[in-house]
């Protein structure tokens, strides 16, 4: 018998702030229409189509708070609202009247092959690239900037599967940090090794990336200065959306790259 099902595991402590704001994002999606749930299940029954656009303005109407929240702690918040998004399609989808044969190829192609991401839209706070700092670390943000270059589109490792060379205990989900990360140790208890693990291909997951350059625009430019710039990461389909020369609205988070 495999050791990784002989050993227990550790319990993961859970993060209660983004467990509740999974459920009140699952109530949200609850108040779309059934065209608008309809639609939500063509786009992402497309092949290269993996997220939900929000209206940001929208989801402030039905909860201020939640909105809010979002905005405040949106990269530790972002997997939740991913779950919440899967969970509703899990619970709601046999509801919504769709052809039996449309219904079993989304179960199959999406809810079961698909990780799914939610976006948003219609962000009012637009923030200046020279006024981002710490303090709008992690945080929902929308900036304006000029595409000055865009690199190739190749594939990043975003959840590894780790597999310990020792005792070959399965470490599933190891979240990659814009870097390539293993596990700090190995989760069966009684092996202490914490250097030699081997990375388990198909079982971990990948995503089209692309990085592209902006800096300052015109209107934006104080007299006298120098434009500065930023490197944007985009991920699934955004890739390939923007070229040199393009005047482009970001909404994402800013985050700081390791060396």
């Amino acid at each position: 018998m495999d050791i990784a099902q002989q050993v227990p595991q550790h319990p993961r402590v859970r993060d209660v702030l983004a467990d509740q704001c999974q459920r009140l994002f699952f109530e949200y999606l609850e108040t779309f229409d059934e065209n608008e749930k309809k639609t939500m299940i063509d786009e992402l029954s497309q092949p290269q189509r993996s997220t939900v656009l929000i209206n940001y303005r929208h989801l402030s109407n039905f909860n201020d708070r939640l909105s809010r929240v979002i905005q405040d702690e949106y990269y530790r918040l972002l997997p939740s609202l991913s779950r919440g998004l899967k969970q509703f399609f899990r619970e709601h989808i046999p509801k919504i009247a769709i052809e039996a044969e449309k219904l079993e190829r989304f179960k199959r192609t999406v809810l079961n092959d698909k990780e799914l991401y939610v976006a948003f839209s219609d962000v009012q706070m637009r923030y200046k690239l020279r006024n981002l700092n710490t303090s709008k670390m992690g945080m929902l943000i929308r900036i304006t900037g000029q595409v000055i270059r865009t690199y190739p589109v190749h594939p990043e490792l975003v959840s590894a599967t780790f597999i310990c060379s020792d005792c070959q205990m399965v470490c599933p989900d190891v979240e990659q940090q814009f870097r390539f990360t293993q596990p700090l140790m190995c989760r069966n208890p009684v092996c202490n090794n914490r250097s030699h693990f081997a990375l388990d291909l198909t079982r971990s997951r990948f995503v089209d990336f692309q990085k592209v350059r902006i800096q300052e625009s015109q209107s934006e430019l104080p007299h006298g200065n120098i434009p500065r710039c930023l490197d944007i990461i985009m991920r699934n389909e955004c890739v390939e959306q923007a070229k040199p020369g393009d005047r482009c609205d970001f909404i994402g988070t800013l985050i700081v790259l390791p060396d």
